[in-house]
C-alpha cells in the first residue's frame, strides 16, 4: 500500500493518570536520570511530529515548561488513557491525519521504534498501529487515525474505556517490537524506576 491518506501527523504524550503505583505521584515529573520522566519522550518524538501535545490532568503549570499545547481531559476525574486522546484529537485542526500516541513512563523509548511505528501507519493508513512485545500488547504506543475521533467520543460517552477493545472495532495492525522490549519497560513503580536509572 501507498502511504496516501497519510497527510501531517500529530503526537501526544499521555501524562493524565493518577500515579497509583507511584503513591500518586505525577509520573511525567517524577526524576528519571536527573531530568522529569516525560521529558525524555518529549525529546525523541519532537523530530517526529509537525505538532505535539501533552495530555495532562494536574500541575498545568510545570508541564507549560516543556513549551509543548497542553490538553485534558473533559470528563470529570481521570477517565483513563482513551479520554486524553480523545482530548488530544479534539484539539487537531483538518490538516493532520493521524495522532501518534505515547505514553510518559517509557523514558528508554528510542527514535528507531517510533520511526517503525510511524513508517507502517504510513503503510497501513487506515488502521490503527500499535505496538506488542512478545504476548505484551502496547496500546498507549500506536498510531491513529484523526478519522476515528467521533467513534472514540461515542465510545467514551457510552461509558467504556477500554482500549484494546476500542482499537479492535476498527482495522489494526500490531507491529511486533520484541527486539526493542527493553526500551518499553515502563517505569510506572519506584521499584522499575530505581533499576533504570
Amino acid at each position: 500500500m501507498s502511504d496516501t491518506g497519510f497527510t501531517r501527523l500529530a503526537g501526544v504524550v499521555l501524562a493524565g493518570g493518577q500515579g497509583s503505583r507511584m503513591g500518586g505521584q505525577d509520573k511525567g515529573l517524577v526524576p528519571f536520570r536527573q531530568a522529569p520522566m516525560i521529558s525524555w519522550t518529549l525529546q525523541q518524538v519532537r523530530p517526529v511530529v509537525d505538532h505535539l501535545m501533552i495530555s495532562c490532568n494536574r500541575n498545568m503549570h510545570l508541564y507549560s515548561r516543556f513549551g509543548e499545547t497542553l490538553v485534558s481531559d473533559h470528563e470529570v476525574g481521570y477517565c483513563g488513557p482513551l479520554a486524553g486522546i480523545q482530548a488530544a484529537l479534539a484539539e487537531l485542526d483538518t490538516g493532520f491525519s493521524h495522532l501518534l500516541v505515547l505514553p510518559c513512563d517509557t523514558p528508554l523509548l528510542s527514535l528507531q521504534v517510533i520511526d517503525r511505528l510511524v513508517a507502517s501507519a504510513r503503510q497501513y493508513p487506515d488502521h490503527i498501529v500499535f505496538l506488542k512485545t512478545g504476548d505484551r500488547e502496547h496500546y498507549l504506543h500506536a498510531v491513529i487515525p484523526v478519522c476515528y475521533q467521533t467513534a472514540l467520543k461515542q465510545w467514551l460517552a457510552s461509558g467504556q474505556g477500554a482500549v484494546g477493545r476500542w482499537y479492535r472495532q476498527f482495522p489494526h495492525y500490531v507491529l511486533d517490537a520484541s527486539r526493542d522490549g527493553d526500551c518499553l519497560l515502563n517505569m510506572n513503580t519506584p521499584e522499575l524506576l530505581a533499576v533504570g536509572a
